[in-house]
C-alpha cells in the first residue's frame, strides 16, 4: 500500500480520460471464447487468438461484452511503454523505491485491462513482480515455492484459438503445465498445500516474489500496471531448482512403476 501515492493522474483513469489519451492507439488484444488463455482446456494447453484493434474499439466491446468471446489486454512484452506510451507521464515507469530495493530498473512494464471472465491460470514467473491495481480489484491465489512437490504438472499438446473461437493445433509442440482446476486451483489442490488469497484494490500494490505460484481473477474492467524485475539467481533460486528437479525425478520414478 502507498507505492502509487505519487501517481496523482491515476484518479483520472476513467473511460472518458482513457479514450481521450489512447482511444486511437493500436493495442494487442488476447481473445478467447471462455477467458482461459494460457490454460488447460479440453486436455490441451490453449493460447489465445491475438489481434490488433484501436483501444476505443476494445473499450466499446468491454462495455458491451459479447457472450461468445472474452477480450483481455495482457501483452507482456513491455506493453505499457510500447502501446500505452501516451500514459507514461501518469505513472513512474521506473519507481525510485523499487530501483533502490532491486538495484536495477524494470525489465518490462505491462498494462492489464479486461473482462471479469478473463482468468490467469496457476503459474509462476522468473521475475520479481510489483503489481499495482489502478481501477477495480484483483484476486490473487498464491502458493509458496515450497509447495512445488505438491503441485502436479502434466504434459499437454499446444493449441491456439482461431478468430472463430475454435482450437487449432500448434503441431507437435508440447508443454508442461499445472494440472489443477484452471478456475479455482484451491478446489483440487492437495490439502497439504498452503494457499494464500490476497485481494488487491485500487491504489494498492502487491509484491509478488519470483517463483511464487499465482492464479489471478478480477472484477470487470479492472486496470493494472505491473513492473517486472530480473530474478536474483542466488541461493533461493538454486534451492527452488533443486526442489523442482527432485520433484520431477520422483514423479518420473512413480510413473515408471
Amino acid at each position: 500500500i502507498g507505492c502509487t501515492d505519487g501517481w496523482e493522474e491515476l484518479t483520472k483513469w476513467e473511460d472518458d480520460y482513457l479514450l481521450d489519451k489512447i482511444g486511437d492507439c493500436t493495442v494487442t488484444v488476447a481473445v478467447t471464447p471462455n477467458g482461459l488463455a494460457d490454460a488447460i482446456h479440453k486436455e490441451q494447453f490453449t493460447l489465445p487468438f491475438e489481434t490488433s484493434m484501436l483501444f476505443k474499439e476494445f473499450l466499446a466491446e468491454l462495455q458491451n461484452p459479447r457472450k461468445d468471446r472474452v477480450l483481455y489486454l495482457q501483452n507482456q512484452n513491455d506493453s505499457f511503454n510500447s502501446e500505452f506510451s501516451n500514459l507514461l507521464l501518469d505513472i513512474e515507469s521506473d519507481p525510485t523505491w523499487a530501483r533502490e530495493v532491486f538495484q536495477m530498473s524494470p525489465d518490462a512494464v505491462n498494462f492489464w485491462m479486461g473482462d471479469r471472465r478473463a482468468i490467469s491460470s496457476l503459474h509462476k514467473d522468473p521475475y520479481e513482480n510489483v503489481y499495482s491495481v489502478i481501477r477495480g480489484k484483483k484476486r490473487f491465489t498464491l502458493f509458496p515455492p515450497t509447495d512445488r512437490p505438491l503441485i502436479p504438472y502434466r504434459t499437454f499438446p499446444i493449441s491456439r484459438y482461431t478468430e472463430e473461437g475454435t482450437l487449432k493445433s500448434e503441431g507437435r509442440d508440447k508443454v508442461q503445465w499445472i494440472d489443477l482446476d484452471q478456475e479455482d486451483p484451491v478446489r483440487d489442490a492437495p490439502p497439504q498445500c498452503h494457499p494464500v488469497v490476497v485481494e488487491v484494490g485500487e491504489g494498492e500494490t502487491l509484491y509478488l516474489p519470483s517463483m511464487w505460484f499465482h492464479h489471478v481473477q478480477q472484477t470487470h474492467g479492472t486496470i493494472a500496471v505491473n513492473h517486472w524485475y530480473d530474478i536474483d539467481y542466488g541461493p533461493s533460486y538454486g534451492l527452488f531448482e533443486v526442489l523442482d528437479t527432485l520433484t520431477r525425478e520422483h514423479v518420473e520414478l512413480d510413473d515408471g512403476l
